[in-house]
């Protein structure tokens, strides 16, 4: 190990290099070893033709560091492998004008190949992604017609298929830390993150790559615990202390809240309970099919704020939420504080996560669709002028067994909730519900191969899916099922014989039913 300046940086990293982060947004994301990176090619132009992989989108957000954008913009990326892209519209921008390479991988996949692929393996096997937009028999995840390789290739193992990834070597492992030893060992003291570097930099250390870290200040050996060493200096080939704390920020809206590294407790929720509308009551009626003791997986989008639901119901003591990136508990924030994470249960390492999760650690899935179809195949990464990817959507998907899909039914509507029903003042402007979804994420026939129970619960009804396909169950209380719900689906669904009716109470400022009918056991 050694510690070197930012200058020397840009000697290590050269055109046509593959370089890995293990960042997620903001947090973990090593902005001052990318600034110098940025700074260099404006004098020299070098380093170009780069190739990022990353598992989750990396940005600044606030408009004042260095991301993704601010390389692509410069034209010093080839290619990009991700899994999610939501706050790079420059990236977007790019790789829907085919101005680089692009695959949408899943998030699991990407996160775990790193330890799982190597030398004495051929190749990553799996059955995550099969039957959808990352099969090769679809798109194999590529995002444009610029991107013309195979990373993804259908192999059958004892008569069964399976996703064979084909990754390139990592060139370059940028890194962060909090803390580095005398001995290069890293530790992850102030980070709100545990992200997959200790698997990325084995992945860069195997190729004969260099590992280049970020860390606050070096100190000495003996310092903190061994065992809370984070990526073991061995691994670790350059050091750099960082300069400037505007380049070091633990999550994008702050420098530094202990509580956000486990170091106290909060007493209470630092955002306000929901307000009534459509989001909230979508969520209301979907928490109700949550069981005493579930570990609950929480998507990004609406499910982002059943943490804030269940609080407010007192009900957060009842089921254990998990976010893929490596939380268990807690209160999950949304909105403004997305990203803050409080008193959690368990903090892992992203990748160790993943490990959660494919060896059936969670009971239920709450995730969002863009789009869904008669035969109930969704679409979360493909839309309009959309292009976010799947992140650890089809990874999640395909390895639980109960999954609740929440959304609007209709975009852009306008309703009005009092006297314990539902009432429409202007209609939307997009169905969701369409014959056919533009991009499958998850298969619906593939869902019924693997026995799992699907629900969708929206503002105006709840759907199962069946065999057969969707099936309308419950109406909301309020409205007409031929003028409110069917005519703005572009297909008919099957109709129950015996469709209830959504429960009024939900649709009150109050409710406080929630812990009840969790404790019950019964699947509303």
């Amino acid at each position: 190990m050694k510690i070197i300046p930012l200058s020397e940086v840009t000697d290590i990293i050269k055109d046509d290099n593959t370089i890995a982060m293990a960042a997620l947004s903001s947090a973990n994301l090593p902005v001052e070893l990318l600034k110098v990176l940025v700074d260099y090619y404006d004098e020299v132009r070098t380093p170009k033709n780069l190739t990022f992989m990353l598992a989750n989108d990396i940005s600044d957000y606030r408009g004042d560091g260095v991301d993704l954008d601010s390389f692509v913009t410069r034209n010093m990326v080839k290619r990009l492998i991700t899994s999610i892209i939501t706050a790079s519209p420059a990236t977007i921008r790019a790789m829907k004008e085919n101005e680089i390479e692009a695959y949408y991988l899943p998030q699991g996949v990407l996160t775990t190949h790193y330890r799982n692929h190597t030398s004495a393996s051929p190749g990553y096997l799996t059955r995550i992604g099969l039957n959808t937009n990352v099969d090769p028999r679809y798109r194999g995840g590529k995002v444009n017609q610029r991107t013309t390789e195979d990373l993804v290739s259908l192999v059958e193992v004892e008569q069964k298929p399976y996703l064979k990834y084909d990754f390139p070597n990592i060139d370059i492992a940028l890194l962060r830390g909090t803390y580095a030893d005398q001995d290069g060992n890293i530790y992850m003291t102030h980070e709100a993150h545990l992200g997959e570097g200790y698997s990325v930099a084995l992945k860069a250390h195997n190729n004969g790559g260099k590992v280049i870290v970020q860390v606050k200040e070096v100190i000495q050996n003996g310092r903190f615990n061994p065992r809370d060493v984070f990526i073991p200096g061995k691994l670790v080939d350059y050091i750099v202390i960082n300069e400037n704390p505007k380049y070091h920020r633990q999550v994008m809206q702050n420098y530094y809240d202990p509580a956000l590294a486990g170091r106290y407790r909060v007493p209470q929720i630092r955002e306000p309970f929901l307000q009534l509308n459509a989001r909230k009551v979508i969520l209301r009626r979907a928490a109700q099919f949550l069981r005493l003791d579930d570990v609950v997986s929480i998507g990004f989008g609406i499910n982002n704020e059943l943490s804030n639901l269940l609080i407010e119901e007192q009900s957060g003591k009842l089921v254990q939420l998990n976010i893929d990136t490596g939380i268990f508990g807690g209160i999950v924030s949304s909105g403004q504080n997305f990203g803050m994470n409080y008193n959690l249960s368990a903090q892992m390492r992203h990748d160790q996560t993943w490990d959660f999760i494919y060896n059936g650690g969670l009971d239920v899935a709450y995730l969002s669709f863009a789009e869904v179809d008669e035969i109930g195949n969704v679409n979360v990464s493909k839309f309009g002028d959309k292009m976010n990817g799947c992140g650890g959507f089809i990874d999640i998907s395909q390895t639980v067994k109960r999954i609740v899909f929440s959304g609007t039914m209709v975009a852009g509507g306008q309703l009005d909730f009092g006297h314990g029903k539902i009432e429409i003042h202007k209609e939307g402007h997009a169905n969701k519900f369409v014959k056919k979804v533009g991009n499958i994420d998850f298969n619906a026939k593939y869902a019924q191969e693997l026995g799992q129970m699907v629900y969708f619960v929206t503002e105006r009804g709840v759907f199962e899916l069946t065999e057969h396909g969707l099936k309308l169950i419950e109406v909301a209380a309020g409205l007409d099922v031929e003028r409110d719900v069917l005519a703005h689906m572009d297909f008919k669904p099957i109709i129950a014989e015996d469709i209830k009716v959504t429960n009024p109470a939900i649709y009150h400022d109050k409710w406080g039913g929630l812990a009840q009918i969790i404790r019950s056991g019964k699947r509303i």
